[in-house]
C-alpha cells in the first residue's frame, strides 16, 4: 500500500461481476492509501428504469424485480465487506438508482471524489459504438480523473 498524508476520496464502481472484484483487488493492492475514504458505488437499474422509461409492469412484476435487485445488492455488499475485512480496509457503500454511467458521475460529484476507479469488459469498437459503454460515459462526463482498469 502506498502511504500519503493527503486525504483522498475514492469512488470504486462495482457490480456483481468478477471483473469488478478483480479491479477492486487491484486497487487495494496497488493504489490504496491509508487516508483514503473508499466509496463502493453500486447502481440498481432494473426496476427504477422500468418505471422511468415508460415500461409498464404489473405491481407483482415490479415487486419481483425489486426483490431480486435487493437480494443482489445484499449479496454484493456482503461480498465486498468480507473482502475489505480480509484486507483490513474500511469501505462505505453508496447505492444509486438509474443508469450506471449517470449514477457513477453523480456519486463522484456528490462525494467530491479525488478519482473514480472502474473496470471494463473490453467490448470491441463496433459493440461499444452501438451499445455505448459505461466507462466511456464516465470518462467523458466526470469532473475528476477516471481510472479504467481492463482485467
Amino acid at each position: 500500500m502506498a502511504e500519503s498524508s493527503e486525504q483522498t476520496t475514492v469512488i470504486i464502481a462495482i457490480d456483481k461481476s468478477k471483473i469488478a472484484e478483480k479491479m477492486f483487488d487491484w486497487y487495494v493492492d496497488r493504489l490504496h492509501k491509508a487516508k483514503s475514504d473508499i466509496y463502493l458505488v453500486y447502481c440498481v437499474e432494473g426496476a427504477s428504469l422500468a418505471t422511468s422509461e415508460g415500461m409498464r409492469l404489473s405491481e407483482g412484476e415490479w415487486q419481483k424485480m425489486y426483490r431480486k435487485e435487493m437480494e443482489e445488492k445484499k449479496f454484493i455488499e456482503e461480498k465486498y465487506e468480507k473482502i475489505a475485512k480480509e484486507k483490513n480496509i474500511a469501505i462505505k457503500f453508496d447505492i444509486r438508482y438509474g443508469k450506471p454511467g449517470e449514477a457513477i458521475v453523480s456519486a463522484a460529484k456528490d462525494l467530491r471524489a479525488s478519482f473514480v476507479m472502474m473496470g471494463t469488459r473490453g467490448m470491441g469498437t463496433i459493440r461499444r459504438t452501438i451499445l455505448g459503454s459505461v466507462s466511456d460515459y464516465v470518462v467523458h462526463h466526470c469532473h475528476c480523473p477516471v481510472i479504467v482498469h481492463r482485467v
